[in-house]
């Protein structure tokens, strides 16, 4: 059977609970792609008009004060490569040199290469060269209509006739060539429909030298005159007749009477505000809609359902149950439509705390858990109701001084520590027919130092389940200072990583590693084999002490059973988890490579206690002589009876022992059954017996096929 070999330590826990996520940056084609220049062109632009590039991160925002490398390539020639830096809306722009030859006759052809931050985008540019009395090398004429049309439509709509132009040199058809409308300043727009990957309002010219544009209204009304452009400025068509009118309704947006308060029975003081536009914003006078209560309970009244000149509807709205939403759809079109919300106050007679009270946080960092309030009428939940919150005493900042509930009565703030240590007490107040209530959150702020929260199984995270031998991860705040990621041993688990050390009832534990990921601070370790762990219910605390450069956090009393088995689990491709298994060819169990029925199946566990011949603390590589003297790996079978459950029955357990090559992890063998049921989910479980009892570890599930 081939055998899993990790590194040393392999910190299995780390890698299934540490995954890594990247995000992609973008560039993008802001103007100058597709340009043509003829320098002895008589009329024609000898040179380029800058490149422009858009750097973006991941989000979208631009990224400022980042090189862009620029490089450009033509036959024939070296490629030159310059740089410039983005400004600080994430654009950087490149002055292009024409590129050809310095003698001969014809069209030349350069990509333009735009990178930054492992992103990449590409400009065509274009040099056409004269020589003598030799005819103009490049020519762009309308093909299709064969003027420039006048054109006439609605804003935010595309024209029903497309322009086609075609740019042809001495050797024929030149691709890559700009094709763009321009309109006349201060009248309305009109654009090409942007080609993918391209500038803004343009299209390409493709191999056989032809563009073609569909114009697309903008959103100014009017009338004006537009010029067709190629390659920049290479050729101009026009100016032609330019008529923009108001396009269909077709969006709804809120105005004003959004999100009011108001008492059950009583009408909004507030009008319900809609206005209607088309595609570009502009008024939709005359525009029909329909207005309807579509969740609470509630009257509309004074309805304006035909939009007035400035295209606005209204209506009043008295609520009676809420909250209430109010509908404004669009005549012959209820997909476009706009929501109003209307929150009915209501009569608050039960009002306490449901988490956060009596929390620790060092000096300037911020509590774990937020500051929550349950708000009921009875036992009906509060939506929509201000609950304010203060701090009384104490050195804290909140959030927010108030917060609504949810849908569940619920109210929520976060509070950081200040820096002074010492109580903090904020308090929760809210006011109801001439009542109010009130609740205290009692936090404490200590000086700095590390804190422990909780102390759970790596492998199936059970909290205060652990023992002798296993691993454990501890979680709290201050134990990662100035740590972002993760710091693990090297080589082998150490008693020291990153500053952090702990002890077990004074007992060093190797500690594999050291993490801050998202601000979830943690320590991964081996609990000594040495830590006591009498067989009592409930079981036996041991003091366990965290050290961060030097500072100790107070004792952590930490339940230590005997045996605590946890399966180490993994997210498949599909999302679900399930337990890290390797099957009878070496290869990982997975939702794409299932598991077959009388399988002998590697499953990975901690926390089964001593082994024969003894395990000793931080054992990862246990060896022994042969026959011929030669180190073998060492074989540590499990004392314990192991029980192991597929499809919620046992199964057959071929061997139970302390893995080789890993700290604190065991390898349990086993059959998966000839008659197993094929599924992709199922159940798996792992128990030790106990007496007359089994004790069962985290459930997991197995892919069988």
């Amino acid at each position: 059977m081939p055998r899993l070999k990790l590194p040393a330590g392999s910190y299995l826990a780390a890698f299934l609970l540490f995954p890594f996520f990247g995000q992609a940056q973008t560039i993008s084609i802001v103007s100058g792609n597709g340009q043509l220049v003829c320098p002895e062109c008589t009329g024609a632009d000898a040179n380029y008009t800058p490149l422009v590039a858009q750097v973006n991160d991941a989000a979208g925002s631009p990224v400022a004060n980042t090189t862009v490398t620029w490089t450009t390539t033509q036959q024939g020639l070296q490629p030159v490569t310059s740089t410039s830096v983005t400004n600080s809306a994430g654009a950087a722009s490149y002055t292009l040199a024409p590129l050809a030859a310095s003698s001969g006759y014809g069209v030349f052809t350069a990509t333009v290469v735009a990178s930054a931050l492992n992103a990449s985008v590409q400009f065509i540019e274009t040099t056409a060269k004269s020589q003598g009395l030799q005819p103009t090398p490049a020519f762009a004429n309308l093909i299709s209509p064969t003027a420039p049309p006048a054109l006439s439509g609605s804003a935010g709509q595309t024209a029903g006739t497309p322009i086609t132009v075609g740019v042809t040199g001495p050797n024929g058809p030149i691709p890559g060539i700009q094709l763009a409308l321009r309109p006349s300043i201060g009248g309305p727009m009109v654009s090409c429909e942007t080609q993918p990957g391209q500038q803004a309002g343009t299209v390409l010219t493709d191999s056989t030298g032809t563009a073609t544009c569909t114009p697309v209204f903008g959103g100014q009304i009017g009338l004006g005159t537009y010029t067709i452009y190629a390659g920049g400025n290479f050729a101009a068509f026009g100016p032609a007749p330019l008529s923009v009118t108001p396009g269909p309704p077709a969006v709804i947006r809120l105005i004003s009477g959004n999100n009011q308060s108001v008492n059950a029975g009583v009408r909004a003081p507030l009008p319900l505000v809609a206005e209607v536009t088309d595609l570009a914003g502009n008024p939709s006078a005359e525009a029909t809609v329909k207005w309807s209560v579509t969740e609470g309970t509630a009257t509309l009244s004074g309805i304006v359902a035909t939009a007035l000149s400035n295209g606005q509807v209204s209506a009043y709205v008295t609520p009676a149950v809420g909250p209430v939403e109010v509908s404004v759809a669009l005549g012959g079109n209820s997909a476009v439509q706009a929501i109003f919300t209307v929150n009915v106050n209501a009569i608050v007679t039960v009002f306490q705390t449901v988490s956060g009270n009596n929390q620790q946080a060092q000096e300037g960092a911020a509590f774990t858990e937020p500051l929550i309030v349950q708000v009921n009428d009875g036992s009906v939940p509060v939506p929509g109701a201000a609950v304010s919150f203060a701090v009384s005493s104490g050195a804290a900042t909140l959030s927010a001084g108030s917060a609504i509930t949810n849908a569940q009565g619920q109210a929520q703030v976060t509070v950081t520590a200040g820096a002074t240590a010492g109580p903090v007490a904020i308090t929760a107040g809210i006011t109801s027919t001439n009542a109010t209530y009130t609740q205290t959150f009692n936090l404490v702020v200590v000086p700095p130092g590390p804190i422990v929260v909780s102390v759970v199984n790596s492998a199936g995270f059970q909290n205060q389940f652990i023992s002798p031998c296993s691993l454990a991860t501890i979680y709290g705040t201050g134990l990662t200072p100035g740590l972002q990621g993760v710091a693990a041993a090297f080589i082998e688990p150490q008693t020291q990583v990153a500053g952090v050390s702990v002890q077990f009832a004074g007992v060093p534990a190797p500690i594999l590693d050291v993490a801050n990921i998202n601000g979830v601070e943690s320590v991964s370790l081996q609990v000594p084999c040495e830590t006591p762990a009498p067989a009592t219910t409930p079981p036996g605390t041991v003091p366990m002490v965290v050290t961060v450069d030097n500072v100790a956090a107070a004792p952590f009393n930490a339940a230590v059973l005997p045996i605590s088995p946890g399966i180490f689990q993994f997210v498949d491709s599909d999302g679900q988890t399930r337990a890290v298994l390797i099957r009878p060819d070496g290869s990982f169990a997975s939702v794409a490579n299932p598991t077959r029925p009388g399988d002998t199946i590697r499953m990975f566990v901690t926390g089964l206690g001593q082994t024969t011949p003894t395990l000793f603390t931080n054992e990862f590589d246990p060896l022994v002589a042969d026959a011929n003297g030669d180190l073998v790996a060492q074989t540590l079978a499990v004392d314990a009876s192991v029980v192991v459950g597929v499809n919620n029955n046992g199964v057959a357990v071929i061997s139970a022992k302390y893995a080789y090559g890993m700290v604190g992890v065991y390898e349990v063998d086993f059959q998966v059954p000839q008659d197993a049921a094929a599924g992709n989910n199922a159940p798996l479980a792992i128990a030790v017996v106990q007496g007359t009892k089994l004790l069962f570890g985290n459930a997991s599930l197995i892919a069988i096929q």
